[in-house]
């Protein structure tokens, strides 16, 4: 088992597609034979057009890519949270899903989903930034 993670990064990954085309090999023997993790193969055999397309586009093979933030989300929901808390509006993790998706979808970012890991980031940095702000405030 790996100790440390890695990405490959797109020429990587077009060497894998190449791999797959000639060969046929399973996700688990692109995962040994690439040392990565199993996800990251069958996520590569679920965008393999989009990873061709961005060669295609941009050939920088150092190019590493992550899924999109959702820091925007994150700041128009905390901007909905403090205006929720200063009228003494309840919020609990459903409302807070909800909305979240609502700001997802006008902003247009079809791929984000308000699941259960994003709400405790959410709530883990959220609780963080209100510490820091109520000890700036009693300062």
């Amino acid at each position: 088992m790996m100790s440390k993670r890695k990405r490959l990064n797109l020429k990587e990954k077009i060497d894998v597609l190449k791999v797959i085309e000639k060969e046929k090999l399973s996700v688990r023997r692109l995962a040994e034979r690439f040392p990565v993790g199993k996800t990251q193969i069958s996520e590569l055999l679920k965008d393999k057009e989009g990873i061709r397309k961005l060669w295609v586009l941009n050939s920088n093979e150092n190019l590493k890519f992550r899924k999109i933030e959702t820091s925007e989300i994150d700041e128009v929901l905390m901007k909905w949270f403090r205006s929720a808390r200063a009228k003494n509006i309840p919020v609990n993790g459903v409302l807070l899903k909800e909305k979240a998706r609502e700001v997802g979808e006008s902003l247009g970012s079809e791929s984000f989903k308000a699941s259960d890991g994003w709400l405790e980031k959410f709530r883990h940095v959220t609780t963080y930034l209100l510490n820091r702000f109520v000890a700036k405030k009693n300062l």
